[in-house]
């Protein structure tokens, strides 16, 4: 049994690890949606376009995660999220530098980021959960969920400023600066608990035996989708996913075309839904380990409910002004991203 101080360092150290890796990715994520209108420009793009950028990004960030599920199994977390953060640090410069100048590059690019950027989540969510008891996951993974948002914030801001000043071009280096650094302190200072001798109470752990049986239980997708639940999962993940890279890659867009907002008021206000998405991530968290012990389901599935109506209600209020905008945005971001950070983390590993 480890000792309470040295526990709690460990859980520490894991966590703000986590948290700054995560939050990294959505820095390299972000400038996409801000820097359309001029990426459209300059290389005399369409809508049509545009949206092929988008899915080269995402689907190979989707075809690793279904494809490959089992990275940080058989390598590690620690290996998988620092290789992979630091790669897209790289490859998100390279885009938005030396591969800009044609579309078909523009797109390589971001299909090698998405694909990069694939495994760092489930690397993230075996960290955090091997060191955390069970009965916290709830609370814990709404926390870290925060760093989705906080990274969505900022990335955002930060590229809406640098567009401003310098140019889309300009985008890219700081966050993958941030990138790479933090991939080397995931490198040289995050641990498991086994790696750290470290015991955690109330936590089900596997032995190796079972760990390695495990792995060498070959699933189909097919046979995966007949596990109970696991379809009304993944429907609700995707609704909520496509709702998120709808508003993360489209919503600058659709304020500055079609509600007069200037490049940096779009860029700047569509970070009121990640602003939401900061207080509605651990706030549900807390309230599911409260009132929702034995039915979590019951208060995602309210949450969710919520979202629906405030993301109906944002377009039909739309040209009403920028206080009913800024209202049903973050109430719409708070309710996508606290069901987003418990059903694809601790409900997914039940």
């Amino acid at each position: 049994m480890s000792a309470p101080g040295s526990l709690r360092r460990n859980q520490v150290i894991c966590f703000t690890l986590v948290w700054v890796s995560y939050c990294a990715t959505y820095f390299l994520r972000k400038p996409l949606g801000v820097v359309k209108t001029d990426i459209a420009r300059d290389l005399g793009l369409s809508k049509t376009a545009l949206g092929w950028c988008d899915t080269a990004l995402v689907l190979p960030y989707a075809a690793v995660q279904i494809l490959l599920p089992s990275l940080s199994d058989m390598w590690g977390p620690r290996a998988v999220l620092s290789s992979c953060l630091g790669l897209a640090g790289v490859s998100t410069y390279l885009t938005y530098t030396l591969w800009s100048d044609s579309v078909y590059t523009l797109c390589l690019g971001l299909a090698i980021t998405g694909g990069l950027l694939a495994p760092c989540w489930p690397a993230c969510t075996a960290s955090l959960s091997s060191w955390f008891p069970d009965n916290r996951l709830n609370s814990m993974f709404g926390l870290i969920n925060t760093a989705t948002y906080s990274g969505g914030l900022g990335g955002t801001a930060l590229a809406a400023a640098l567009l401003e000043w310098s140019g889309w071009r300009s985008v890219a280096l700081p966050p993958a600066i941030m990138a790479v650094v933090t991939a080397t302190l995931v490198s040289l200072a995050l641990r498991t608990p086994t790696e750290k001798g470290v015991l955690v109470p109330g936590k089900t752990t596997q032995t190796p035996q079972e760990k390695i049986a495990s792995l060498s239980e070959s699933q189909s997708l097919l046979s995966l989708a007949k596990i109970p639940c696991v379809p009304q999962l993944a429907t609700s993940l995707f609704c909520l996913k496509f709702v998120r890279y709808c508003m993360a890659l489209w919503l600058p867009l659709y304020l500055l075309e079609h509600l007069g907002y200037s490049k940096l008021q779009a860029g700047m206000f569509s970070t009121v839904f990640d602003i939401g998405g900061i207080v509605g991530s651990p706030l549900l968290g807390y309230l599911l380990d409260r009132h929702y012990t034995t039915a979590p389901l019951l208060g995602v599935t309210l949450t969710m409910m919520g979202g629906t109506v405030a993301t109906a209600l944002f377009v039909v209020t739309a040209q009403w002004g920028v206080l009913f905008n800024a209202v049903c945005l973050l109430v719409a971001g708070a309710a996508n991203c606290g069901p987003d950070s418990i059903l694809a983390g601790s409900v997914s590993m039940e």
